[in-house]
């Protein structure tokens, strides 16, 4: 029986034969588009897609097993990066191979908690291998040649720069907050101005919240910080945690950890490290609380997940 078709407006007969063809016609040529994109795509390197399909609600936050170093990576529900310390010069590559197999291949976000080696010079291959938006960095006046190497790439590259301070909010995302709690905004003559701190104290705080969800960063940053943050009340509860400072007992005093009340509580940390970290009074202080313990050193990298109300150890 023909079937009518409009051509030019007009009304036009063809049999039904031939609309079968025609519709047989359109569905080979589909598929062979459908075919050509998963070619192209899977020859790309981009077939990790699906699993920005299966985590498109979700907060990821990924602890990077760089060995005796920091590097965070925090990945929005939109897809939005932010890469927070990238561990030692020979944790870099590393850190670009995990971003790689994330299907990452630009960092919105870059942060340097503070100039010590072990959190920014694996930042450098990062600069060089991935396209960055914008730079957060302590700016604790540093002279080493790691330092050097990171802010010049910056610097060459056109980078946006900003020096992180207390009360800055870092836009990432819509559904994810992120503010800066410490170092804080200073004159020349304070105590706690950035020229004066050691550099472990310069470390950039930040606390991050996604619905009901809270995480806490701390970099290297030492007990004086938080006795200063508990005396101005700037001490905010945080579900998760990175413990500050690879858990060394100089940071993490029973007084900041009973404000934070971890209930997850992050430590990145080397294997058979020379410091002995995490030290002693740290685990026995988390484990008095009740927090749940995660190493790098003994459970490599930590994937940890938020759908805006609980956190999931992601296996």
């Amino acid at each position: 029986m023909p079937v009518p078709v409009l051509l030019g407006g007009a009304p036009a007969l063809i049999s039904e034969e031939e609309s079968v063809l025609k519709r047989l016609g359109r569905l080979v040529w589909l598929c062979l588009v459908v075919t050509l994109l998963i070619a192209v795509v899977g020859c790309s390197g981009f077939s990790h897609i699906r699993v920005l399909e299966l985590d498109s609600d979700l907060l990821t936050v990924t602890f990077i097993d760089v060995g005796q170093g920091d590097s965070i990576l925090i990945r929005t529900p939109s897809g939005k990066t932010m890469l927070v310390d990238g561990g030692e010069r020979s944790a870099g590559n590393k850190v670009v191979r995990v971003l790689g197999e994330k299907g990452i291949q630009r960092i919105n976000v870059m942060v340097g908690t503070h100039p010590h080696a072990d959190h920014i010079a694996g930042l450098i291959r990062v600069l060089q291998k991935l396209t960055v938006d914008a730079v957060y960095d302590s700016a604790k006046p540093y002279s080493s040649k790691t330092y050097e190497d990171y802010l010049r790439l910056i610097y060459d590259k056109n980078i946006p720069f900003h020096a992180a301070r207390a009360g800055d909010e870092i836009f990432l995302d819509d559904s994810v907050k992120i503010s800066v709690l410490w170092p804080p905004h200073t004159d020349a003559g304070d105590p706690f101005h950035i020229e004066k701190l050691s550099v472990n104290d310069a470390s950039v705080m930040l606390y991050i919240s996604f619905g009901d969800s809270t995480l806490l960063l701390t970099g290297d940053a030492e007990t004086m910080v938080e006795k200063e943050l508990i005396r101005k009340g700037s001490v905010p509860e945080a579900q998760v945690l990175k413990i500050a400072h690879h858990g060394s007992a100089t940071s993490s005093s029973d007084a900041f950890l009973n404000m934070v009340k971890p209930e997850i509580a992050v430590i990145c940390v080397g294997a058979d490290n020379t410091y002995g970290y995490p030290h002693r009074e740290t685990i026995k202080s988390l484990t008095g609380m009740g927090s749940e313990i995660l190493r790098t050193d003994i459970h490599g990298t930590i994937v940890l997940q938020s759908d805006g109300r609980t956190w999931t150890v992601k296996p």
